[in-house]
């Protein structure tokens, strides 16, 4: 006697849906109506997604499974198949998409921003004044836009949590002073258009570098950071040690970890264990407890991996990733290295990992591996970004060496000059989604328009934008 899969019971069911392939579940729904609809449950999804992404180290998101509807889990899981299949092949192709969004200036600065359902993209530009535009993802078109009058923005730091009302910090420069005000993305009312709006400010010098749920920290452009909390007005100063060696080490990012919030400046690391926060005039001034240097570079990103399934909560400390693009002093070396570092955690006992003061992580890092590319032109855009899951994007310049000594004169006019073009670079470090020993680079983007100024990559969805010195902006999707 045979029998058929809409004969089984609901729990032999499930166990034939958690084993098979996003592919196979989405064409096994279209043979019955009883399959469509038991293919639609959460149970369903939910096991696709723990067994299928999260435990193969797909780019998904950090909220729970449990957190969303069945719908959106169903899209994401199906989304993050389709990215972690893509990243494990030979090669990536990207679906490109470009858009004016300045009006003949340069893009200043790019920025995905989180939660929103994904929708928001922000651009900085600048014409007489500064401004901040909002751009859904979905269409490309703009939504809003916020230019404060007389004021030039300085620097700006969004919020990496999906679910805090503040999305973005801003400095804002005018005549007479300087403020960071902190800005949602509100709606005044359910149906109306979201609008920039400040509900915070506070009055220094210092510029944000980083913000994370209530947390925002500023830095100036020597040694101190300030971790402030701009709910409760609490506050902690991070005194990094002053370097007459390391000539122009401003801050570049600050990194909430496990216990300790990295200071990365443009030759440094301060690791410092994580202070608590107090009000004005009770500040307290904590000095780092370790520090590491990378020597002369271009730039230097630290990636905090995600969560695992075991350890869902993130409670223990875990490796962290440290980009490192090397700058060469010889003015005839045709290379420059992309190399990638490891900060291991300390093996931590029951009682040491209640301690307060840490320290917590092993200096120096150690370089795990690199990669070697040609650079013989200016660079632009030196922006590049780690992702969480072991996958990274840089811009490598267009190689002057290409047209040797031939000039563009007019002299010279019928001698072809060779061309070149900057390239975005996409590669997947070791990991669970690279099995090999070395870093593979999986797609280039040669860029034939102006050249870039900055860029942001989205890794859970597989997502990259890029701005431009004419004010156009490509996006380019896995």
């Amino acid at each position: 006697m045979s029998l058929s899969l809409d004969s089984l019971d609901d729990d032999s069911l499930l166990g034939v849906f958690s084993a098979l392939t996003v592919p196979s579940v989405l064409n096994l729904r279209q043979t019955c109506r009883r399959l469509l609809v038991f293919s639609s449950q959460r149970i369903v999804w939910q096991n696709i997604g723990s067994s299928q992404i999260l435990q193969q180290g797909i780019p998904f998101s950090k909220k729970p499974l449990s957190s969303f509807s069945v719908r959106d889990l169903e899209d994401r899981v199906r989304r993050a198949y389709h990215l972690g299949q893509a990243w494990k092949a030979p090669s990536i192709s990207f679906r490109a998409s470009d858009f004016a969004a300045s009006r003949g200036g340069p893009i200043q600065d790019i920025y995905f921003i989180p939660g929103y359902d994904q929708r928001w993209l922000i651009t900085v530009s600048q014409g007489i004044w500064s401004m901040i535009t909002l751009w859904d993802r979905r269409n490309l078109k703009q939504v809003t836009s916020w230019t404060p009058k007389n004021a030039v923005f300085s620097a700006l730091a969004v919020n990496t949590s999906e679910d805090c009302e503040a999305a973005l910090a801003v400095s804002l420069h005018r005549y007479d002073s300087v403020v960071v005000e902190i800005l949602a993305i509100a709606f005044t009312t359910p149906d109306s258009q979201p609008e920039f709006e400040c509900i915070a400010r506070l009055d220094t010098l210092r510029q944000p570098i980083a913000m994370c749920e209530s947390l925002l920290a500023l830095s100036d452009d020597e040694s101190e950071t300030v971790i402030w909390n701009w709910k409760t007005q609490e506050y902690a100063v991070l005194q990094s040690p002053v370097d007459a060696d390391l000539w122009r080490n401003q801050c570049t990012q600050v990194v909430f970890a496990y216990k300790t919030i990295l200071v990365v400046r443009a030759r440094s690391v301060h690791a410092f264990a994580e202070p608590k926060l107090a009000p004005h005039p009770n500040t307290c001034v904590h000095h780092p407890y370790a520090q590491g240097t990378f020597g002369w570079v271009d730039g230097i990103f630290v990636s905090v991996p995600p969560p695992s399934p075991e350890d869902p909560t993130g409670i223990k400390g875990r490796h962290l990733s440290i980009l490192v693009r090397t700058k060469n002093d010889d003015p005839w070396s045709s290379t420059f290295k992309i190399q990638l570092w490891t900060l291991s955690p300390m093996s931590m006992s029951s009682s040491y990992d209640t301690t307060v003061d840490g320290p917590y992580y092993n200096f120096p890092p150690s370089m795990t591996t690199e990669i070697v590319t040609p650079r013989r032109g200016a660079l632009r855009c030196n922006d590049m970004v780690l992702g969480p899951y072991g996958t990274a994007v840089w811009v490598q310049p267009e190689d002057f060496s290409v047209a040797g000594l031939i000039s563009s004169n007019v002299h010279l006019q019928n001698m072809p000059v060779p061309l070149s073009h900057e390239t975005l670079i996409a590669a997947a470090f070791p990991g669970l989604l690279n099995t090999q020993d070395d870093p593979q680079v999986k797609a280039s983007w040669k860029n034939y328009g102006e050249n870039w100024t900055c860029l942001d990559y989205d890794e859970e969805r597989g997502c990259i934008a890029l701005g431009s010195t004419n004010g156009a902006v490509t996006i380019l999707e896995i």
